[in-house]
């Protein structure tokens, strides 16, 4: 159900919720942690594409640890403080909401195509269009920006795999360095290459600033509705656990 819900929901639920994320008291972080482990077995994303996210809250655990937990006097020295029961309670507080936060996107992004995940964000600079032309070269430079990130990535790949093919890899690290910077300048040429031939096309159909317009991939349906009760059941909830 998540991979068939309209980008604009999930968009728009994704921002509301992690808005309200900074309001809501533990309860609400209880519940917010309750469904968001509902959804990951829901939608059946593999746990391996949270390893990243585990790490990272690992050393954000032991900074916010040492910044919140570590007290001292004022005009003493760093070594005359001691640790704060107060403190550590801040800092788990601080990032169990980070945490959840960076969960929900991960999620958003699991199931979520990049194209859709651009064509998504650009659908709520629509309304900035009327201010501003600039927000409509936002939106397109957003959209075209998520829907190229997966390319770049797998022409990287084909040029590291011919790299590899050549000779053996270096055991080395420094060597390893030189060799992934020389990758990247033909990275930089592929990329630089694909950007001219999307200028050329955006001129060929007479684009011009200020009249970029968001068009989505399907008609709002039952699932939709569903998704837009569940997350405005959801903030609240949020809302009344302040």
């Amino acid at each position: 159900m998540l991979h068939h819900l309209d980008p604009r929901v999930k968009v728009g639920g994704l921002a509301f919720l992690s808005l309200l994320l900074t309001l809501t008291q533990w309860q609400g972080l209880a519940l917010t942690s309750f469904v968001f482990l509902g959804l990951v077995a829901f939608s059946r994303t593999p746990m391996k594409i949270y390893r990243s996210l585990i790490v990272v809250l690992v050393w954000m655990a032991l900074f916010y640890g040492l910044a919140a937990g570590w007290v001292w006097p004022e005009n003493r020295a760093f070594w005359y403080g001691h640790w704060s029961l107060t403190g550590f309670v801040q800092a788990a507080d601080m990032l169990w909401r980070i945490a959840l936060v960076f969960g929900l996107t991960r999620l958003y992004t699991a199931v979520t195509m990049p194209l859709e995940q651009g064509m998504g964000i650009a659908y709520f600079f629509n309304p900035l269009i009327r201010v501003t032309p600039k927000a409509a070269d936002f939106a397109l430079m957003l959209t075209l920006t998520l829907r190229f990130i997966p390319l770049i990535v797998e022409e990287a790949l084909i040029i590291w795999k011919a790299r590899a093919l050549k000779s053996e890899w270096p055991q080395s690290w420094l060597k390893q360095s030189w060799e992934l910077i020389q990758l990247i300048v033909p990275l930089i040429l592929l990329s630089l290459r694909r950007a001219e031939e999307l200028a050329e096309n955006l001129m060929s159909r007479g684009y011009a600033s200020g009249n970029y317009q968001t068009l989505m991939l399907h008609e709002r349906t039952s699932e939709d509705l569903i998704g837009v009760i569940i997350i405005g059941v959801w903030g609240v909830l949020l809302l009344a656990l302040r």
